[in-house]
């Protein structure tokens, strides 16, 4: 709900934009006042920059990178100024700092920087594959860090844009019925005489392979399957011991929870290992994930799984 009334603050006339930008400075000074510096964490390497593969869990990553597990508010203020303000970038990185947790980081979505528009995709920024930045912007990015990022089952990824419905990010979808669901990505528009219409809905559709495309592309995968934990594990691996994330930092869909993978048509699952076949060939390298036809949820996000699961698994389409 919080990123609606976000949305909103950045739309808002002209003649409320200096009150919004004052109350949004207010609030971001006191939260920096009231949470005194810690003692910052012993640090290992430290040696990651994140890359935000959309829909991948990429604003939950970044939520508590900048603002560490339960501040779901310091994360919400520091928003309004990234997406809601016309101030410069390097305003923007000051009164990011000042409420940033201890040896925070400003990755992806957070990052002012990373806000103009792509010339490629159309997309912003941090949305677009990184091959597609300018090179000057993207060397200072990434830095000679090693570049980390989610991997997401393609049928599981597609499943959740459209149990999202939201207009300009995944799209909107006229209604939740499992019958819509099987034929949506013929019917969408998204795919027309044989090309994908791939850098809609903010890329959303554009292959994850893509941003592990070099230059700058992800070195260090993470496993969406296995998320949170896989990403608190490479997290830790690389001294990051300030980010941990817990089950209720998790922003995630909630629509339509009954409807999985499995509620796919063979037809639909041919024209996704179609256009995804990069992806699933990334899964099966990194992770050992080799099964092409296999359904999948999210067994550690809430929500994410059916309730039913042996009723589904059992009418579920299993397609060679």
């Amino acid at each position: 709900m919080f990123l609606v009334q976000l949305l909103l603050l950045a739309s808002i006339g002209a003649g409320q934009q200096d009150q919004a930008d004052e109350c949004a400075e207010t609030l971001l000074v006191q939260l920096s006042l009231s949470t005194q510096p810690r003692e910052p964490p012993a640090a290992t390497e430290r040696d990651l920059v994140f890359t935000h593969v959309p829909y991948n869990f990429g604003h939950t990553i970044e939520q508590v990178a900048f603002a560490g597990s339960g501040h779901i508010d310091v994360y919400a203020s520091a928003q309004i100024i990234v997406d809601g303000s016309p101030m410069p970038v390097e305003k923007k990185f000051d009164m990011l700092q000042a409420s940033m947790q201890p040896q925070g980081e400003i990755w992806g979505h957070m990052n002012p920087a990373l806000h103009g528009t792509s010339n490629v995709t159309g997309c912003p920024l941090f949305y677009t594959p990184a091959k597609h930045w300018p090179k000057d912007l993207a060397d200072w990015y990434f830095a000679g860090k090693k570049t980390f990022g989610v991997l997401r089952d393609p049928y599981e990824r597609l499943v959740a844009q459209f149990r999202g419905n939201i207009p300009g990010y995944g799209g909107a979808f006229l209604g939740f019925q499992t019958t819509m669901l099987a034929m949506w990505i013929q019917l969408s528009g998204r795919y027309c005489n044989g090309t994908w219409q791939v850098y809609a809905e903010d890329c959303t559709y554009v292959p994850q392979a893509e941003y592990f495309d070099s230059p700058y592309g992800i070195t260090v995968p993470v496993d969406n399957r296995k998320f949170p934990t896989s990403a608190n594990d490479v997290l830790a691996e690389h001294g990051y011991t300030n980010m941990h994330i817990a089950t209720g930092d998790i922003m995630h869909v909630s629509g339509c929870p009954e409807v999985w993978p499995g509620d796919l048509s063979c037809d639909t699952k041919k024209l996704i290992r179609e256009v995804y076949a990069r992806d699933f060939d990334l899964l099966c390298k990194h992770f050992g994930y080799c099964d092409a036809g296999e359904n999948v949820c999210l067994t550690e996000v809430p929500e994410m799984c059916p309730s039913n699961m042996s009723q589904k698994i059992a009418s579920a389409t299993y397609c060679e």
